[in-house]
């Protein structure tokens, strides 16, 4: 499971419990994008409304759709836009949830 923080972190919209699938397609809302995912040969490609120049093309190689596609999802997660920090609810709990332990 996965934690949506926005960048700069605010606890209170942090988005926690997520499978991979609904962190992707909660960023994207967020992100105001229409998506949708395509094969053109031997690789699925993620095409996108309003993409900026700067951002990378989020492609997948994997020969089965569903692999390829979660594999397009982790990359978009990792990516975050400069918006968003996808991390695993695990890390969540010893960065975040800790820290107010530490502190009390």
């Amino acid at each position: 499971m996965y934690t949506i923080r926005t960048i700069p972190p605010d606890i209170l919209s942090d988005a926690r419990g997520l499978t991979l699938a609904e962190a992707f397609t909660r960023i994207m809302a967020l992100m105001g994008r229409q998506y949708r995912f395509t094969r053109t040969g031997r690789v699925m490609h993620l095409l996108m409304t309003e993409v900026a120049d700067n951002e990378p093309e989020f492609s997948s190689e994997f020969t089965t759709d569903e692999t390829a596609r979660n594999a397009i999802m982790a990359q978009v997660c990792a990516y975050g836009f400069g918006r968003f920090r996808v991390i695993t609810d695990e890390q969540y709990r010893l960065e975040v949830l800790t820290q107010g332990d530490r502190a009390a």
